[in-house]
């Protein structure tokens, strides 16, 4: 199969609160997957899903960050939240990329891009100008595919704790 018929039997639409199980499963099982080099296996192994249920329950009913899915087939491929960028030095016109999770099944077969595509298309269609995301400096993986997209490192980093390690995360930003 080529990437433009994956990418066309795709669809996408904004999240319900009652998608937050979809959202949950697959962003705890992108964490075990993704991260498995950089955090502890047993913090990945602590995630819960039914806690991260609760709480993208409760976001998309709020309406912010806003929750786009990815499907194919009535099944959810992945999810992307986005909203204005929550950065102490953002511009009126900064939108951010707050999450993008892909089931780890799902991997590199087109659904990560058109999210991306869809919040970028979004966000524009809003007024917002630049689209930045926090990425860790240790998922080379990951900033190898938002640089592709034309996201640039824009010289932004930061330290969060995470799980017990001390992590360091930098920012992109791509004008839109």
């Amino acid at each position: 199969m080529t990437a433009d018929y994956l990418r066309t039997a795709l669809s996408v639409r904004l999240a319900l609160p009652a998608d937050a199980a979809d959202i949950a499963r697959i962003h705890v099982k992108a964490w075990q997957a993704a991260y498995r080099s950089i955090f502890p296996a047993a913090y990945l192994n602590s995630l819960s899903i039914p806690k991260r249920q609760a709480l993208w329950t409760a976001l998309i009913a709020r309406g912010m960050p806003r929750v786009m899915l990815a499907e194919r087939n009535d099944v959810t491929l992945g999810w992307i939240a986005w909203g204005v960028s929550r950065d102490h030095d953002r511009r009126e016109t900064d939108a951010e990329i707050e999450a993008i999770y892909i089931d780890p099944t799902h991997w590199r077969r087109g659904a990560g891009r058109m999210l991306i595509d869809e919040a970028i298309n979004a966000a524009a269609s809003e007024g917002y100008r630049e689209m930045t995301l926090w990425a860790l400096e240790e998922n080379v993986q990951g900033l190898r595919f938002y640089k592709a997209l034309g996201f640039a490192l824009d010289g932004v980093f930061r330290t969060e704790r995470v799980g017990g390690c001390e992590v360091c995360e930098t920012r992109l930003r791509m004008a839109i």
